[in-house]
């Protein structure tokens, strides 16, 4: 047996121990941030010459004033067999179109009319003519990645040069056929970064792939690949990922892993891929043509400037911007695009060219036993939530631990090491270590609110000023925990894969959720908050107003859940959003409404409010308590966005929820008369 204040300090020791190691992990963490703040601004290739000839614009000199504004990288993509016939860089036609073509009126292409003269045009062949040698070249490499040699052959190596495909024309119109030369180019003379655009296909061999990234890695200045197709697939899905894994190693370009809006939108493969290669993994943000088309410049420039800066977009992906601003031409409009981007990432404390992943560490083992230990700070912090809800409070002299108490006490921490170190024997350590921060981050959450106790069970201060202050006070003080449970989630999940999203911490709405209903149980029946409410209550009747109550946290929590997320399943107003981008605009980074207009008010007023008031809206002040508490937990669960920006909306979230509580208060204490003091 132990004394309860032994055992208490004991808990103490520990989970003080465990938050000094995830501390650690934070500040490596913060380091590598620092280290990894390059940011690329990406032209799409493609649509871009396709734009410059519509409007009649020198695409070089075009390029030559983007570079000069910022532009660090031009995207290629590799040319569809679909695509050739619209193109500048050959024909192509089915066997069959041409011997149907030559059966109506002569062929007046002399190599195609040289075929069909020696009668060397089969029916079942694709045959594709290539304007100079360097495309025939890339044709006939690329086709020879798909096709066995038998079914591959080169028609004429002079020109004009024709290769031709044992294939049909459907098929052929979505092979992928090599990065088209020009384009290549023209990155290679304006010293433009190229990031690579390539599709898959699951016929693909390790030595195609190795020699696909062979293929542009000619180019010398390669940074990014970004895979791209009708089929959504990283190179290699679902049977070649480690060799394009080992590619992507040797080369040493990053893989843009591309933000999505929905989980069907994802790649197959990313995950996988990206977990061969976390240390090379960058973040893509792209506004799709038909989005685009509906934005404004400021807009547009907004939107990237905050993905760069709070979710650790690295490539910024353009396509050219058709709408005239401020009565400029259209490419001075594309051109103060770029510049304004750039301008925006600079004022971030961002710098532009080659995009920077989150390298590994040279003390990477440590990092890793610092948050196997960060682990021991979730049953330490459970076991101290379930000490202060004791009816007893604070222990006598010499009270001593129920011997099942301590039984659970073991039990707790050996499961919580069994978890950690057997789903990491087992290659599902991530998983272990989700599941152990959703537990830290409930339960410091809990233990946030446990905190306000003394605000909501003493007598409020007779001045509207004390009592404000002590609702600040105690605000601080439930703050602080809660950003231990933030700082539990950040010491297990700081890993490259989480801070680059590819694996995603799946615990937000049960952060969000659990920890308001707790506060409300706690609140409503724990001794610690004066609760009056026993297990008899349960079999009183249900009361009008206690049926309203019950509809109004439901709704409340299925609000919650459908809002919560970067992409939530409703959508804000328009109200909400003006109120978004005007407090983006003034406080840089946006504190979150369910702090500053619920939860810290809620707090503030718990302390404010007299006895009879605050005894009715005791569930309500519980509820919001808890669901700014839980926020603060979830704002260091969204692992992509730098810790710096998690602090500055805590901190703007804390000056402004004060300043409206601060208001609030004074016209409370003006209009509601006090109580009388009891004899």
């Amino acid at each position: 047996m132990i004394e309860t204040y032994r055992y208490r300090r004991f808990l103490y020791a520990l989970a003080c121990l465990a938050l000094l190691a995830a501390l650690g992990v934070a500040a490596w963490r913060a380091h590598s941030e620092h280290h990894a703040r390059r940011v690329e601004i990406a032209l799409d290739a493609g649509d871009f010459l396709s734009f410059a000839h519509a409007y009649g614009y020198d695409p070089r000199a075009f390029l030559v004033a983007l570079r000069r504004a910022g532009l660090t990288s031009l995207a290629v993509t590799e040319e569809l067999g679909g695509n050739i016939n619209g193109s500048d860089h050959g024909v192509a036609y089915s066997g069959r179109q041409l011997l149907d073509q030559a059966a109506l009126s002569p062929v007046t292409d002399p190599g195609f009319a040289a075929l069909l003269r020696a009668h060397r045009v089969r029916p079942d062949w694709v045959y594709v003519e290539a304007f100079d040698r360097a495309t025939y070249e890339r044709y006939l490499r690329s086709l020879r990645r798909y096709f066995e040699p038998r079914d591959v052959a080169a028609i004429r190596t002079s020109a004009p040069y024709i290769v031709a495909a044992k294939t049909d024309l459907d098929l052929f119109d979505n092979l992928a056929l090599g990065l088209p030369d020009d384009q290549l180019a023209l990155a290679r003379d304006l010293h433009l970064l190229l990031i690579a655009r390539i599709q898959n296909d699951e016929r693909y061999t390790p030595a195609a792939i190795d020699d696909l990234f062979a293929d542009f890695m000619r180019h010398q200045r390669v940074s990014t690949v970004i895979f791209f197709g009708l089929r959504n697939q990283v190179l290699g899905f679902p049977d070649q990922l480690p060799a394009t894994a080992a590619a992507f190693q040797r080369t040493r370009v990053n893989f843009g892993t591309i933000e999505v809006y929905s989980k069907d939108q994802v790649q197959k493969g990313n995950l996988g891929l990206a977990r061969e290669i976390p240390h090379q993994v960058v973040r893509v943000q792209a506004i799709a043509k038909l989005e685009l088309d509906k934005l404004d410049l400021p807009t547009v420039v907004s939107r990237y400037a905050l993905g760069a800066r709070e979710r650790n977009v690295r490539v910024i992906y353009l396509r050219p911007f058709q709408h005239e601003y401020q009565k400029k031409s259209i490419e001075a409009t594309n051109v103060a695009l770029v510049s304004e981007i750039k301008a925006a990432l600079l004022r971030d404390g961002l710098r532009t060219g080659r995009a920077t992943p989150f390298e590994r560490s040279r003390v990477a083992p440590l990092i890793e036993a610092l948050a196997l230990l960060a682990a021991l700070a979730v049953p330490a912090g459970f076991l101290l939530l379930i000490e202060f809800l004791r009816e007893s409070g604070a222990p006598a002299a010499g009270e001593l631990v129920p011997r099942a108490v301590l039984r659970w006490a073991v039990a707790l921490f050996a499961a919580t090491i069994v978890l950690v170190l057997g789903t990491l024997a087992v290659g599902h350590g991530l998983l272990g270590r989700k599941l152990v921060a959703l537990s830290g981050g409930l339960t410091y959450g809990t233990l946030a609110f446990v905190s306000l106790a003394n605000v909501f069970r003493r007598r409020p201060e007779a001045s509207a000023g004390a009592a404000l202050w002590a609702g600040i006070r105690a605000l601080l003080i439930a703050l602080g925990v809660a950003l231990l449970g933030g700082l539990v989630v950040v010491g297990l999940l700081s890993e490259p894969l989480f801070m680059t999203e590819v694996e995603a911490f799946s615990g937000v709405r049960l952060l969000l959720l659990v920890i308001p209903l707790a506060a409300l149980a706690i609140a409503l029946y724990s001794p610690r908050f004066g609760g009056a409410m026993s297990g008899e209550s349960l079999l009183a009747p249900v009361r009008v107003w206690q049926l309203l109550a019950g509809i109004a946290v439901v709704a409340l929590g299925a609000l919650i859940a459908l809002r919560s997320g970067n992409q939530s399943d409703i959508g804000p107003s328009a109200l909400e959003t003006h109120l978004r981008s005007g407090l983006t605009h003034l406080l840089v980074v946006r504190p979150r409404f369910k702090e500053f207009v619920v939860g810290w008010p809620s707090i503030v007023a718990a302390a404010v409010l007299w006895p009879r008031h605050r005894r009715w809206l005791l569930w309500l002040l519980a509820l919001g308590a808890g669901v700014g508490l839980g926020d603060v937990v979830d704002t260091f669960s969204h692992l992509h966005t730098e810790l710096w920006v998690g602090v500055l909306r805590i901190v703007n979230g804390l000056v402004v929820g004060v300043a409206i509580a601060a208001v609030a208060a004074w016209i409370y204490r003006r209009c509601a008369t006090g109580e009388p003091a009891a004899k």
